[in-house]
Formats: C-alpha cells, sequence, structure tokens
C-alpha cells in the first residue's frame, strides 16, 4: 500500500486526511495528541518530526494554519527539507500568501523538491462529503502528476495557474464568503425586525437571486439549527481576509466592501475573541438589530 503523509490534523486537516485513510497507509505529525491517537487507532502511523515523516514518503500534504508555520514545518530544524528526496511533492493545503507559497516553492524546486499549493473551500461537511473545492497552483506537468492522488479526496479539482494561484483565489474566495455572510446576516436580521420568519426568509431567499453559501449552508446548517458551531475561528477568517487585502494592496486595487466587512468582523472578535467560530458573528447581528436570528 503507497504512503502518504498528512501534517495537520485540524478541523479542516482531519476530514481530508480521512478521505486518503481510505485507500493509502496514511503516516501524520501533528501537535495534538487527541488527533493523532484518532488516526493512529484507525491504522494511522505518526511520525514525531516531519522530518521523519518525509524519509518514508514523497507524497506530503500539508493542512496549516498559516503560511508562516508551514515555512517551520518545510524548512526548520526538523523540517520536511531535511529528509526529503528529490521529486517529492509537497502539497500545501493551506490557505496561504502566495508570496510566501512562490518563495518557498522557488527555493525548493533547486533541490528538485516540487511544493504546489492547493488550498480548499466547502468547509468539514465538504471534504468529509468528497466534493470539496481544490484549487491547484503549479506547473501544468505539476498538477497532472498531483491530480490522480487529489481526486481521491475530492471530485472537484481546479487547475488555478501558475504557484501562488490556488492562495490567491482562495484568499478572495474568503474575502467574498465574508462579504456574502455579513450582508446576508444584515438582510435577515432587517427582515425579522420586520416580522418575516426567520427560516421562511432563508428558505425563499436560497431560492432566489440573493442565494449564497450563508443562505446555503451558514444559516440552515448552524444558526437557524441552533448548533452554532461551523468549525472555522473568526481568527482563521480574519487571517484570510487580511491575505486578501495584502493582494489589493500589491496590486493597488481598492477593496471598500471587503474593508466593511473585515470592520464587521472585528465587532464579533471584540466581544468574543479569535478563538470563537464564526457562528458567533449571528450574536452580534442579534445584539446590534435587537431581533433574534436563532430558535
Amino acid at each position: 500500500m503507497e504512503k502518504i503523509g498528512f501534517i495537520g490534523l485540524g478541523n479542516m486537516g482531519a476530514p481530508l486526511a480521512e478521505r486518503l485513510l481510505k485507500k493509502y497507509q496514511l503516516i501524520i505529525y501533528d501537535l495534538d495528541k487527541n488527533n493523532i491517537k484518532y488516526f493512529t487507532d484507525k491504522g494511522a502511523l505518526a511520525c514525531s518530526t516531519p522530518a521523519k515523516l518525509a524519509s518514508q514518503t514523497s507524497r506530503v500534504f500539508l493542512c496549516l494554519p498559516t503560511s508562516t508555520i508551514v515555512e517551520k514545518v518545510v524548512n526548520g530544524d526538523d523540517g520536511l527539507v531535511k529528509t526529503a528526496k528529490k521529486g517529492t511533492y509537497i502539497i500545501d493545503m493551506t490557505t496561504g500568501e502566495p508570496e510566501i507559497t512562490r518563495k518557498i516553492s522557488n527555493a525548493l524546486i533547486q533541490e528538485g523538491i516540487n511544493f504546489i499549493d492547493a488550498p480548499v473551500s466547502g468547509g468539514p461537511k465538504g471534504a468529509n462529503q468528497g466534493n470539496i473545492a481544490i484549487m491547484v497552483g503549479g506547473t501544468k506537468n505539476q498538477f497532472s502528476t498531483i491530480k490522480p492522488l487529489m481526486d481521491d479526496i475530492s471530485s472537484n479539482i481546479f487547475y488555478a495557474g501558475e504557484i501562488g494561484s490556488g492562495h490567491s483565489i482562495k484568499a478572495g474566495n474568503n474575502l467574498l464568503n465574508l462579504i456574502c455572510r455579513m450582508a446576508t446576516f444584515e438582510v435577515i436580521s432587517m427582515l425579522v425586525k420586520d416580522g418575516v420568519d426567520p427560516e421562511k426568509a432563508v428558505n425563499i431567499i436560497q431560492k432566489s437571486s440573493g442565494r449564497n453559501y450563508a443562505t446555503e449552508i451558514t444559516l440552515p446548517d448552524n444558526i437557524l439549527s441552533g448548533k452554532m458551531f461551523q468549525g472555522f475561528s473568526t481568527g482563521l477568517m480574519k487571517k484570510d481576509a487580511s491575505v486578501a487585502t495584502k493582494i489589493a494592496n500589491a496590486n493597488k486595487i481598492e477593496i471598500p466592501l471587503g474593508k466593511l466587512s473585515q470592520e464587521l468582523l472585528k465587532l464579533t472578535i471584540d466581544e468574543f475573541g479569535e478563538e470563537a467560530d464564526m457562528s458567533n458573528v449571528a450574536l452580534t447581528y442579534e445584539k446590534f438589530s435587537c431581533a433574534k436570528i436563532r430558535p
């Protein structure tokens, strides 16, 4: 059985790794002992350092919080490059920064190591169902080489363009998600205040021109259900939107809606912190509108 490495088994990494576990011998590394135990109980093999993991496979997936952490895992004292063989593919599924991604890739290619970006969008639900979007940045040859492996994770694999393109699109996507989320909560709060049942409002809008991810997934699954857990923190959304802002600034593009959505997000972070689930945005809108969205 082919060995595949996976580093980063958090809310997003875990369901992605489980897809691979169905077909491959999974070799894992994570700082959380509970995450490690969950996978070793299912037959995965744990390694004590990224370097030890890289010595056992030529295919390594990363799903980490930031590009800074990715750099450490790749180039640190016990990093992947210490033992990675020529021809190795390091596939970064982190929602990362394009410029850092390009820097890492350009350095590693000199060593004969392939580093490509392949961030995902669709949340844990999409990962579990095997239809999460994966946007790949790299050469066309790198994409064709690695695509059969990614097909075992999802049916929605897209070639985004040259290295860093996947991370650029993902940052833009998450900023758009934030803008749509804030706009949707604003409108639903207005309708509830006007006496409309929130579930009816969401169901009707979902079949109308205002539909978006918030009306399709966020509100029905996490808010109207009362679950109030999406598995994505306000801090990570803040980080992703900041990456998009850096891209805009670098290209001298104004993003007024993007900036406003980040200011609105800050209200939730100020009250609940950066570890809070993004579902807490609903509480912020309830507070300011005095319109109860949740059951």
